[in-house]
């Protein structure tokens, strides 16, 4: 297997980051199995950049450390050709924010683009619907025009 590069966007995917930017050394809790998942990438021989808009500092690579975060870089992959941009090579990107091409422009991506919403968004939003949720005296088994058969009914 040839080595692979993943970059791993920090905030939304490493931390909770649902609160938004509180400040450059103010991190969340970790996402639960992102200790276990930069390992197993590690163990399958993959290079591990932390690729974030936050600078690397001492209070970050302490976090990542606490947090158990197995990775190589930060912001940086020493094998990046001489002359090129600030846009890391790698194989794959992981991010909360990213939405996969698949190789065309079509009715489909341009509804993905325009629907997106951050996980932690969505989640948000659906936290709230089911917090104002009003029970309106209609069955569970009953929604809209659908009617379910309840298993009493059945035999």
């Amino acid at each position: 297997m040839d080595k692979k590069t993943i970059c791993i966007d920090f905030d939304g995917v490493i931390h909770d980051y649902s609160q938004g930017w509180q400040g450059e050394d103010v991190f969340g809790n970790m996402i639960a199995n992102a200790d276990t998942g930069t390992s197993v990438l590690k163990k399958q021989g993959w290079t591990i950049i932390i690729f974030t808009t936050r600078k690397k500092s001492d209070k970050l690579e302490k976090w990542l450390k606490d947090n158990n975060i197995t990775y190589d870089y930060i912001n940086e992959n020493p094998n990046q050709p001489d002359n090129t941009s600030g846009k890391i090579i790698a194989d794959v990107y992981l991010d909360d924010r990213g939405i996969c091409f698949r190789g065309t422009w079509d009715e489909w991506l341009i509804r993905e683009v325009l629907d997106f919403e951050p996980w932690q968004e969505r989640k948000k939003r659906e936290m709230e619907q089911l917090a104002n949720f009003k029970y309106n005296g209609s069955s569970i088994w009953e929604r809209g025009n659908e009617r379910r058969i309840k298993a009493e009914s059945i035999g």
